[in-house]
């Protein structure tokens, strides 16, 4: 076959695959269950045609962090967004997955790429299907909001009445970078759901080698000691032979730079969940990874 009889069968094949190109989405705002109650979240999905998958962060950033898997779909046609939370990827909150409120929403959002901000009502559910606290979403897009936030940042950094340190604390780059790193603190615990028989565990510095030192438990048996963390990842297998398993994670030296803040990453064939510390030396923080 030549060239030239060869073209149109590419062009039919490439047209036809745009549609299957993935469009992503990042939201963030709060649900609102009452006048006074209001808890931070964060709904970020991809589109492929009129089906959406992705996540939510619910108390994003926190102490009662939960994300969640959310699906759905979108009708362009009559400009209806659908999606429902449906499975807890990880909690910091020590409710267990039978008594989380799952969000469900469907509401009015004409030309969802062009739309900055949607909200509206949603239905809470139990994981079984029954009724639990419903309320109201208020969403922006996030990258509106950063390019609102860096506008504000750039008038504050070349205010010369403003002195340097305190340009630094306001730099909305570190606010940005903080809210984004899903910090573990001290004496915090973070819930990992999954249905595997083993987990990657994976541990490296992602900042500046500053020789940051830990001791790793795995149900309170010592795995590393006074272990020096690398930008070289070291890669773990955790098998689970128990309906919970404890990472533990205790601080040992804070390096030239404190705190200690080491970066955990847990994957299984579902999920992946991406985690730093921020510790002081002697402190720990821990993850349990719960078997669904």
């Amino acid at each position: 076959m030549t060239l030239k009889n060869k073209f149109p069968f590419f062009l039919i094949f490439l047209f036809s695959s745009i549609s299957l190109f993935a469009q992503s989405y990042d939201y963030l705002g709060v649900i609102k269950l009452n006048d006074s109650s209001f808890i931070s979240y964060r709904l970020t999905f991809e589109k492929v045609n009129d089906s959406i998958k992705g996540y939510s962060l619910t108390d994003y950033t926190g102490k009662h962090e939960t994300k969640s898997n959310v699906k759905g779909y979108y009708d362009e046609k009559n400009s209806r967004l659908t999606f429902s939370e449906y499975d807890i990827v990880y909690t910091k909150s020590p409710v267990v997955q039978k008594d989380f409120c799952f969000v469900h929403f469907e509401g009015k959002v004409r030309n969802l790429d062009r739309t900055g901000a949607f909200s509206g009502a949603f239905k809470g559910k139990y994981a079984d299907g029954t009724k639990c606290l419903n309320g109201e979403i208020l969403l922006n897009d996030q990258g509106k909001i950063a390019e609102r936030l860096a506008k504000i940042d750039r008038k504050i950094q070349r205010n010369g009445r403003i002195a340097d340190s305190v340009k630094q604390k306001v730099s909305v780059g570190r606010v940005l970078d903080t809210i984004s790193r899903n910090i573990i603190a001290k004496n915090e615990n973070l819930n990992i759901y999954t249905r595997d028989q083993k987990i990657k565990l994976v541990i490296y510095d992602a900042g500046k080698e500053d020789g940051d030192q830990v001791n790793l438990f795995i149900d309170d048996k010592p795995v590393l000691e006074n272990y020096t963390v690398l930008h070289d990842k070291r890669i773990l297998e955790v098998r689970l032979a128990k309906p919970q398993t404890v990472i533990r994670v205790e601080a040992v030296s804070e390096g030239t730079s404190a705190p200690n803040t080491v970066r955990l990453e847990v994957e299984d064939t579902r999920n992946f969940v991406r985690t730093i510390t921020n510790l002081k030396k002697g402190e720990k923080a821990q993850m349990t990874l719960v078997k669904k």
